[in-house]
């Protein structure tokens, strides 16, 4: 496989190392709000189960947008807290 003008970075990493869904961030994010995004996006990923009952990771990118968008509305004038987070995938 060639990559020829591709960038290479931390989240696209994982994907050529086999992970279809991936979440990064653009930058160094806030550990104490990173922890607690976390915890929702599991929680909303959590919420939707495949149908031999483990998470379905399909719908990473809906779960990832409704955690920032919690915390967004929880910080509004602070987008340096939720607008880091990104989810790279198929």
């Amino acid at each position: 496989m060639e990559l020829i003008d591709e960038a290479i970075h931390l989240t696209s990493a994982f994907q050529l190392a086999g992970f279809p869904h991936v979440i990064g961030t653009l930058w160094e994010i806030n550990d104490e709000v990173a922890s607690h995004m976390a915890a929702d996006f599991y929680a909303e990923l959590g919420g939707v189960t495949d149908q031999h009952g483990g998470l379905d990771t399909d719908v990473a990118a809906r779960a990832l947008h409704h955690t920032v968008r919690k915390v967004r509305d929880r910080y509004p004038k602070a987008p340096y807290l939720w607008a880091a987070h990104l989810h790279a995938g198929i």
